[in-house]
């Protein structure tokens, strides 16, 4: 067995070539500065449902960050600007190739990086993750990743949640500039000296026997309410 077979089955990851190595050596830097940038000249209008994360925290109980893939950076870089005493958030990546940049960047960032998807209900996704909230640590998740459709809510988070236990936590932002890509999911990155809001939602709990596809619903209805919160506070529409 060749030795990218053998490291593909025990990681679960695909080997990089020598390039890819060095693309990620390179633009992995460069995007940290990008993304510290962006944040350091943001205008932050307001940051509501601290409590909800606070009261977590003291209770001291980990759980799912789950946010649209539309407004994943900002949710991203405003949780891991601010150490909190307590509070451990980790970021949850593919384990494709086309992860390991996004993976190296979070890490850099400060994040704990977990290579797999919340999305898949395996049971190594099941162990995986039970593990990482065990210890401590949060997982940030893109609820609709990682490849959509976007704005729907995937079941398999909120089948972990109800298996572990573990409050899923709703987080998105707006912003009155943006720039949107032009990928599958829109996605949003807040210009130099934009306006922007952040807001947290209550807490959702997955009770036993609850079907996750009802609960997935409401995690989406509670993400879009406070998108649309969030807008309104920023003047944006």
């Amino acid at each position: 067995m060749s030795q990218s077979r053998e490291y593909q089955q025990k990681t679960g990851r695909t080997p990089l070539s020598r390039r890819q190595r060095l693309l990620v050596a390179v633009a992995t830097p460069l995007l940290h500065l990008l993304a510290r940038l962006l944040m350091a000249t943001r205008r932050s209008v307001s940051v509501e449902g601290l409590g909800h994360l606070q009261g977590l925290i003291e209770a001291e109980r980990s759980a799912l960050l789950c946010c649209w893939h539309q407004r994943l950076p900002y949710c991203v870089g405003w949780l891991l600007e601010t150490p909190r005493a307590g509070f451990a958030p980790g970021f949850l990546v593919s384990p494709s190739r086309d992860g390991e940049l996004v993976a190296a960047l979070v890490g850099r960032m400060g994040a704990r990086v977990l290579r797999g998807s919340a999305n898949r209900t395996g049971a190594k996704a099941f162990r995986d993750t039970y593990a990482t909230l065990q210890s401590g640590v949060s997982p940030i998740i893109a609820v609709d990743g990682p490849h959509g459709p976007a704005l729907q809510v995937k079941p398999g988070t909120l089948m972990l949640a109800q298996m572990t236990k573990a409050p899923v936590l709703p987080i998105t932002f707006a912003a009155d500039r943006y720039w949107q890509l032009g990928s599958w999911d829109k996605m949003m990155i807040p210009k130099p000296f934009a306006r922007v809001a952040l807001c947290i939602g209550e807490p959702l709990e997955v009770a036993r026997g609850e079907a996750p596809s009802v609960v997935a619903e409401t995690l989406a209805e509670r993400l879009n309410a406070l998108s649309g919160l969030a807008e309104t506070r920023v003047g944006a529409s």
